[in-house]
């Protein structure tokens, strides 16, 4: 815990303010639905997580991310900045970053904006489709989505803009929905992954799921005959990775158990969820499906390299902060606390795994505070 005592206070304060959100909400009992949603505790809250990432000044690859920034040099049109077009070489984000570079900004300030427009996406789509406002904000934090946003800057900008396409395609806006995507796509090339949503609107534990879980297992056990193929879809992407890259150490099987989650608990309520109207609740089959193809990807990194297909499944983390509070109401009450119960304890351990035991979270972690970031401006 002592390894964790920068992050401590911002996940205690947070949590608080999302119980807090979560009691103001009016709430149906018998629908289990929100009636209306608090959002001034909610807004707090996610001041707080913003600015928590904005004014961080180290933290996994940040300095990377702002060495690039301070050496880039724009001489003429911003335009100009965006040397390669090809979609792997992420001309949608050099263009912003050249944009802000020639508008003077500091590197302070292009943290704090992906920390504004990433984390500021991801808190409102979860309290717009949340059932359980506190577990959601819970899981989000625990599950590793609220600190890979101080790490992977393009890949999580990305993903916040596939957010704002899956809404779209959840009031049937599919032009909006590809636009999104396409969007996405000039941030981080893997963004594409989202145009499968469409065919992702099934009923958990139909002959899809089983279909997919066949397909997703046979992809881990033939890795190593399937190398290649990947190699060539990567290098359509414009990325430059070889079969070393490919071949290193799988991610930690406790990562695949934590992530499977979702499939567990949809598969035990798979007769409740059959039962179901799936117009009303086409919503929860699609992030509940997300999320099973999130420990997919997971499954084929115990056999593939941990950074590369572990940060493939983090374009669908997000949806188990979803997915797991819509999935506990198919248990009876009695039950469910405990389940509840339970799955505090275990996220919480292995929230603490992840950031104590497995790496100290102190040791890579340093921000200026908000007077700095404030004076910093004039």
């Amino acid at each position: 815990m002592a390894n964790m005592t920068e992050l401590i206070p911002v996940v205690i304060v947070s949590m608080i303010l999302a119980v807090i959100s979560h009691c103001k909400s009016v709430y149906d009992n018998t629908l289990e639905r929100y009636q209306n949603k608090d959002v001034l505790f909610f807004a707090i809250m996610s001041v707080i997580m913003i600015l928590f990432v904005g004014l961080r000044t180290r933290y996994n690859d940040t300095r990377t991310y702002v060495g690039g920034y301070e050496g880039m040099m724009i001489t003429g049109n911003v335009a100009d900045a965006v040397t390669d077009w090809s979609i792997g070489s992420n001309p949608g984000f050099v263009y912003i970053i050249g944009l802000m570079k020639s508008l003077g900004w500091s590197a302070q300030s292009f943290l704090m904006f992906f920390s504004v427009i990433t984390n500021g996406i991801y808190l409102w789509f979860l309290r717009k489709y949340t059932n359980n406002i506190w577990m959601s904000v819970f899981l989000f934090i625990v599950m590793g989505c609220f600190t890979f946003t101080l790490a992977a800057i393009k890949q999580c900008a990305a993903v916040a803009l596939c957010l704002l396409a899956v809404d779209q395609i959840l009031k049937k806006h599919y032009i909006r929905f590809v636009f999104w995507v396409l969007l996405a796509m000039l941030i981080h090339p893997y963004s594409l992954m989202y145009l499968v949503v469409p065919l992702m609107m099934f009923r958990p534990w139909s002959g899809w799921t089983y279909l997919s879980l066949v397909v997703f297992g046979l992809a881990g056990v033939l890795m190593e005959t399937l190398l290649g193929s990947i190699i060539d879809i990567t290098t359509m992407f414009g990325e430059g990775y070889n079969i070393e890259e490919f071949s290193g150490e799988g991610v930690n099987p406790f990562r695949l158990a934590v992530c499977a989650v979702p499939l567990i608990l949809s598969f035990m309520a798979r007769h409740h969820i059959a039962r179901m109207d799936k117009k009303q609740e086409k919503t929860y089959y699609l992030f509940t499906n997300l999320s099973i193809l999130n420990a997919e990807i997971m499954f084929i990194a115990l056999f593939g390299t941990a950074n590369y297909f572990a940060r493939l499944a983090n374009y669908f983390l997000i949806f188990q902060a979803l997915s797991i509070p819509w999935l506990f109401q198919f248990f009876e009450k009695k039950s469910r606390h405990l389940l509840v119960c339970i799955a505090v304890v275990c996220y919480c351990g292995y929230f603490i795994f992840a950031n104590a035991i497995t790496m100290s979270f102190n040791a890579d972690y340093d921000s200026i505070s908000v007077v700095e970031y404030v004076l910093s401006l004039f």
